[in-house]
């Protein structure tokens, strides 16, 4: 069977690799010239990475981690504590860490009570409130999705402190929106994992770039396997034989069609809302992804002459639009620079700063990241990157979790596979995996029961 897929983000990745480890012609395509979609890194003209964002990984990851082992990429990553580091101007660095000798959801909540910037009536207050989520199941979380994350932390007691110290900036490094825009079904997922796994909270980045150490190794394997990987190659429309119900090809910006057996979108939402055929929008399945949008959101790199924040771990800001950041000259082996500085910021929420120029961009991150580390006002900035992503994660808003579709679409021989389809995670790329894998099963399933037949004339076409 032959299948064509669109988008070399993770979700294409597994979905890729996975069948053509089971012995399918697969053929994966990228419209740009690197891999890896909201996960991807390139190289500038001095030979330094540049990232398309922050990309940490999490214990809770298990199919993801479980992805890797199984085709020898389990060393991809350098883990760090379970700890989350808060930095104020008020505070200084404080950190909430899961005591290790506890156990779930013990550990967390002994890491709440030891956390400073929180009174001890906040600390009850949050402990108290977070009993039902981290003592509940998913369902429960599921049933949240209503309201935004902020409205259920005030309901259930927890106060203004807790949000503005704690949840705030949890909300914007999950999702890039604060938490009285987000759905509560969205950290409280998080939370949910983080109460019942001890492993959970670990957090880890890749050891260098993700292109080397995850997307090359793939596309060798996958290639190595009879499958083609190419990059530059943008999906630019879908043709589909209404008659039949199927697709019949895949047409590319250069022109040409590509066609197979099997169709799978593993584009963002909104590049494939463009690219959807007239008669589609019959399918209610379809005209639902108006509701998932893209969340903006901003990637900074800043290059200075010595080290900055010393901290070998993530970095949580409250009060910024510094969500999330580290030094990744530390957190990255691979990146060593002999004691100087890589600081990478997600910027967020970003929807008013992501039309400033570069300059004005620079100057703002730099204002905020001086009022949080001093010292870097001592330090000179060499340079800097920006990498601006208008659409990135779906927003996870109220009341649009009931529009993520199922990877099977109407069209019988059409699939779908990212983050934003329908499974029990976040939007991540532990969700994209997820996501993939269930795509993988959903066609199974559909050639087991013989809705998708190999087209062997629509192949010679090709």
């Amino acid at each position: 069977m032959r299948v064509i897929v669109a988008g070399a983000g993770p979700a294409g990745f597994v979905v890729a690799r996975t069948l053509v480890e089971r012995g399918h012609e697969v053929v994966l395509l990228e419209k740009r010239d690197v891999p890896g979609g909201k996960v991807s890194a390139w190289q500038d003209a001095d030979g330094d990475w540049i990232e398309s964002g922050l990309h940490v990984f999490f214990g809770a990851y298990h199919h993801l981690l479980d992805f890797l082992n199984r085709y020898g990429l389990g060393d991809t990553f350098n883990w760090k504590p379970a700890e989350m580091i808060f930095a104020s101007e008020r505070h200084g660095l404080a950190g909430i860490s899961f005591v290790p000798w506890l156990p779930p959801p013990f550990n967390g909540l002994a890491g709440v009570a030891r956390f400073k910037p929180l009174s001890l009536g906040d600390k009850l207050r949050m402990g108290l409130g977070l009993l039902r989520p981290i003592f509940g199941d998913q369902r429960y979380v599921d049933q949240q999705d209503d309201e935004t994350y902020a409205s259920w932390h005030l309901r259930h007691g927890m106060g203004q402190r807790s949000l503005d110290e704690v949840m705030h900036t949890m909300c914007l490094a999950l999702n890039f929106l604060p938490a009285d825009k987000v759905s509560a079904k969205l950290p409280l997922t998080a939370m949910l994992h983080f109460a019942h796994e001890k492993q959970a909270p670990m957090m880890a980045l890749v050891k260098g770039s993700p292109d080397v150490n995850i997307w090359r190794p793939l596309m060798g394997q996958i290639e190595a396997r009879g499958g083609r990987v190419e990059l530059g190659r943008k999906v630019v429309g879908i043709e589909y034989d209404e008659a039949a119900n199927r697709v019949t090809g895949f047409q590319m910006d250069d022109g040409s069609l590509v066609t197979g057996d099997v169709y799978v979108s593993a584009m963002p939402v909104h590049s494939l809302r463009k690219v959807l055929p007239p008669a589609w929008r019959k399918f209610a399945y379809f005209d639902n992804l108006k509701h998932l949008k893209g969340a903006p959101v901003i990637t900074m790199q800043l290059f200075f002459d010595r080290q900055i924040a010393g901290v070998d771990n993530l970095l949580f800001s409250a009060g910024t639009h510094l969500s999330v950041y580290a030094d990744m000259a530390m957190v990255a082996p691979e990146y060593h620079r002999g004691g100087k500085s890589i600081m990478q910021f997600v910027v967020a929420p970003a929807e008013k700063l992501i039309t400033l120029s570069d300059d004005e961009l620079v100057q703002f991150v730099m204002q905020e990241f001086v009022r949080l580390h001093p010292v870097a006002r001592e330090a000179r900035l060499l340079k800097h990157t920006i990498v601006r992503i208008p659409n990135s994660v779906y927003q996870a808003l109220p009341g649009v979790d009931k529009y993520r579709p199922d990877q099977a679409s109407p069209v019988s021989n059409f699939f779908l596979a990212g983050d934003y389809t329908r499974q029990h995670f976040m939007a991540s790329i532990e969700g994209a995996t997820i996501s993939a894998m269930q795509c993988v099963e959903r066609i199974t399933e559909a050639v087991a029961r013989g809705a998708i037949a190999p087209a062997r004339e629509v192949i010679a076409a090709d």
